[in-house]
């Protein structure tokens, strides 16, 4: 009952949370690309938290080993909405670029514990359901997060007095109905365990996730303003976008229950791949808006599969290690991914994000397909 009770405090925590990271990144993009700021810039400002979360996921299962999960979690959210607040002052890079990194740590608390809480609360025949209930409660925050876009156009700085304010309620939430995971009387605390010892797919899943996440967070507002779409109008994209994944990821990540993850795995990044080249040959944003929706389902499913697969060939002492070496390569993927989307963007602006980020896709489906067949014929 314990366990069930947390599963679903944490869920409704992180969609309270979500509402913050969908609304807090994008805004930032908006309006240093409405300033005129070069997209190479507005890439490194959006890099710079992701950097914090690869620099710092590696240590943190140190953390969780010994602290308290849920005061890490609530300090966490303490630091995300602090910095949030402090985005008053997006215009001023020395000053915007360390908030990144204060968010990029608390960002790291949150769903490093989110994350371990989930697993230990869950068994092999409901991981992958309640890891897909997890995502999809966070991308339904993270949904309306984006389309609070618009308040952009009340105040520059109203988005992020709305985003401190819902985390600050998040913390508030999770303070009164959490029930902190008391650590069983036979666990033995872990000193390390070695990234070598990972499943190779359990690493580069959530590499591959971030850099589209978060190279969708700066592609999608700059392609959409450059060939004149409103704010409103880059806003459903993005929601879009988020909106596919509350519908169709819950359904993607319960099949891996039932069937085989890593094949599952490959299925998508072929299937991604064909996705990502219909926008060279079709711009209309009905189009778009069906694409990002398909698409929003699918590249959350790496993560959440991914993480289920791991969690499987990962002995459950080290699970605190494990979640922070799969955020760490999370993180190493949205630190590429902001200057990969603007990058392209700037090399061209109707196919060279897409073609290059299909052809990623591909080479990924064909190494681990390679290695799959390896393993068999071995």
């Amino acid at each position: 009952m314990l366990k069930n009770n947390n599963l679903m405090v944490a869920n409704i925590g992180i969609a309270i949370a979500g509402i913050g990271f969908g609304l807090v990144n994008p805004v930032t993009v908006v309006l240093l690309e409405q300033s005129k700021t070069p997209s190479f810039v507005t890439g490194l400002v959006t890099m710079m938290g992701y950097l914090t979360i690869v620099m710092f996921s590696g240590i943190s299962g140190k953390f969780f080993e010994k602290y308290s999960l849920k005061k890490l979690l609530l300090f966490g959210l303490a630091l995300w909405s602090i910095s949030s607040l402090g985005h008053f002052f997006w215009y001023n890079l020395y000053i915007l670029f360390p908030l990144k990194v204060i968010m990029g740590v608390g960002g790291t608390f949150v769903f490093i514990g989110t994350e371990i809480l989930i697993n230990r609360a869950s068994d092999s025949t409901n991981r992958g359901k309640n890891i897909g209930l997890y995502a999809t409660f966070l991308s339904i925050g993270i949904a309306i997060g984006t389309l609070l876009i618009w308040t952009i156009s009340i105040r520059p700085y109203i988005p992020f007095i709305i985003g401190s304010a819902i985390m600050g309620t998040a913390g508030v939430y999770l303070s009164f109905f959490l029930t902190d995971v008391e650590k069983t009387e036979d666990h033995q605390a872990v000193t390390s365990y070695p990234i070598k010892n990972m499943p190779l797919l359990g690493l580069f899943t959530p590499l591959l996730y971030g850099i589209f996440e978060s190279s969708t967070i700066v592609a999608i507002p700059i392609y959409g303003l450059r060939v004149g779409f409103s704010q409103v109008e880059v806003s459903y994209l993005l929601a879009s976008f988020v909106i596919g994944g509350i519908i169709l990821l819950y359904g993607i990540s319960g099949f891996s229950d039932k069937y085989n993850k890593y094949k599952l795995i490959l299925i998508m990044s072929l299937l991604l791949a064909v996705l990502l080249i219909v926008p060279t040959f079709s711009y209309s944003y009905f189009m778009l808006m069906i694409l990002f929706f398909i698409m929003g389902g699918i590249i959350p499913a790496f993560y959440t599969i991914g993480l289920n697969y791991m969690v499987e060939n990962v002995d459950k002492k080290y699970i605190s290690f494990a979640n922070s070496y799969y955020i760490m390569m999370y993180g190493i993927g949205t630190v590429i991914g902001p200057l990969w989307g603007a990058s392209l963007i700037e090399l061209s602006l109707m196919k060279g994000y897409w073609i290059f980020s299909a052809i990623l896709c591909i080479i990924f489906f064909v190494v681990f397909f390679y290695l799959r067949k390896q393993k068999q014929n071995n």
